[in-house]
């Protein structure tokens, strides 16, 4: 009778080990998936209205996250920054030679991008000029504003006056938007344009 109920709870140990290695399998199979149809692959403006969604990169595991990190730098000449963006948010190191090897090549609002990248992954000082360059170049008022978020995240001296220049931009979304990403109130842009529009 002794040997039968060890027998009995032999099974249902592995019955229990096995379960649970199915199900810890299942969440990575999901995790994965969820990354590949919502960031890598997403392709519709349903998916990308919000801007690209890192917290599916943070919810893999090590080895996950290396296989996404080879998918994405396969999808670094693709045209689309979320692949760049989300390397500069893994600190991919192997992605390096990749970025810097588009960079001069690319658009400065695509620079600005492969910039802010490079500069998270490294730190390299010698990318501060390339960011101040492409900013120079970048008319568009969306470009401006999507480079106006990327620049607080360098911590230079150059890149925060160059943010609160932008404070002060004629355009007012340009303006607002820059006056937020310093952490700043944003009444007194609203009052200013409000001004200049009654006046």
């Amino acid at each position: 009778m002794t040997g039968l109920i060890g027998c009995v709870r032999k099974a249902v140990y592995f019955q229990c080990q096995s379960l649970l290695a199915s199900s810890i399998f299942s969440s990575i199979g999901a995790n994965l998936d969820a990354f590949r149809r919502n960031y890598l692959n997403a392709d519709s403006w349903e998916l990308r209205k919000d801007g690209p969604p890192l917290q599916l990169l943070d919810s893999l595991s090590d080895d996950e996250r290396a296989i996404a990190e080879d998918e994405l730098i396969r999808r670094i000449h693709s045209g689309d920054d979320w692949p760049i963006r989300g390397l500069g948010h893994l600190r991919s190191v192997k992605a390096l030679p990749e970025l810097k090897g588009i960079l001069n090549d690319s658009k400065p609002a695509l620079q600005a991008i492969i910039a802010h990248a490079i500069w998270k992954i490294s730190e390299d000082p010698g990318i501060i000029p390339v960011i101040l360059r492409a900013s120079q170049q970048i008319t568009n008022w969306q470009e401006l504003i999507d480079l106006i978020y990327l620049l607080p995240d360098f911590h230079d001296p150059r890149t925060d006056a160059l943010l609160a220049a932008y404070r002060d931009h004629p355009e007012y979304l340009v303006a607002y938007n820059a006056t937020r990403a310093s952490g700043l109130s944003t009444d007194e842009v609203v009052r200013r344009f409000q001004r200049s529009k009654s006046g």
